[in-house]
């Protein structure tokens, strides 16, 4: 009995993840537009190239990347291809068409799990102190799916990495962090053993080398996820017509953190906050 336990436990493979977030909206309260923060948890060795290693989403994301731009050599920013604006502004539209139709099927491709909130400002106006903040508030329930992501004996160690913003901004983040870090949430205790498994909260510039292309995924998928969940089209580029499906949610979904099913996504990796009332399964429009 002892012998199969203990040749159980040695057959766990044991992973280092990391947690790259970007954000979509204004965090300011006084603005009515709905804020979101976007998680993706790759594993650690898929997603950050060092020294002479490259990681597999670099070679993914440069083979994107040259071919729909015919060069590797620029930043992916969706809202700039959207506007077709700054670095993208000399592509022609159909690069940029060629870009939208093939996004869906890379995505489907990757390795990943996708954690996104977004915060009804007005909701939260109404049923919370003025103190509270969408950006912390968002942040705070990210972190609490991403602990219950970790808290699972096949990871090892995880990881954060946030883009950078103004100084002010960066303190506030970094302070709930170490919140809940500390004192976990009403919905989510940390003991001693989920604590020791995060081994780093990383603030970056997207042009960092060793998280570019992590961040660049979280941008991507950030404002779509955004849009579906407010029952929109997800995205609405300049340059062309893009249809009437949700093709960049329905090509992730399966991907949308839930230690549960599928259909419970709303609860967990796919929320918006504040709820206020029991959510019940998400049933996505017929497009």
């Amino acid at each position: 009995m002892l012998s199969s336990y203990v040749k159980r436990v040695s057959k766990i493979i044991k992973k280092k993840y990391i947690m790259f977030i970007d954000e979509s909206g204004r965090a300011d309260i006084n603005h009515e537009d709905p804020f979101t923060l976007t998680g993706v948890i790759f594993e650690y060795k898929y997603a950050v190239s060092q020294g002479d290693y490259v990681c597999s989403l670099r070679k993914e994301m440069d083979a994107f990347k040259e071919y729909c731009f015919g060069t590797s050599n620029i930043g992916i920013h969706l809202t700039d291809i959207s506007r077709k604006s700054r670095a993208f502004e000399k592509f022609d539209d159909s690069q940029i068409k060629l870009f939208y139709d093939e996004l869906p099927l890379f995505l489907s491709r990757l390795e990943c799990t996708i954690i996104s909130v977004t915060v009804d400002k007005a909701r939260l106006k109404k049923y919370y102190a003025p103190s509270k903040e969408p950006y912390v508030v968002a942040f705070i329930h990210v972190l609490q799916n991403f602990y219950s992501f970790v808290n699972n004996e096949t990871v090892e160690s995880a990881r954060i990495v946030i883009e950078s913003r103004d100084d002010v901004s960066n303190l506030k983040v970094q302070k709930a962090f170490f919140d809940v870090f500390n004192n976990g949430t009403i919905y989510l205790d940390i003991d001693e053993e989920l604590r020791d498994k995060v081994k780093g909260f990383i603030i970056a510039k997207k042009e960092d080398a060793d998280y570019r292309e992590g961040l660049e995924i979280a941008d991507i998928l950030c404002n779509p996820l955004s849009r579906a969940r407010r029952g929109l089209i997800e995205a609405n580029p300049k340059c062309m017509q893009y249809g009437e499906k949700n093709k960049i949610f329905k090509s992730v979904r399966n991907k949308i953190y839930t230690p549960t099913s599928v259909n419970d996504i709303r609860n967990w990796g796919f929320k918006e906050v504040p709820i206020v009332e029991p959510v019940g399964p998400w049933l996505e429009k017929m497009r």
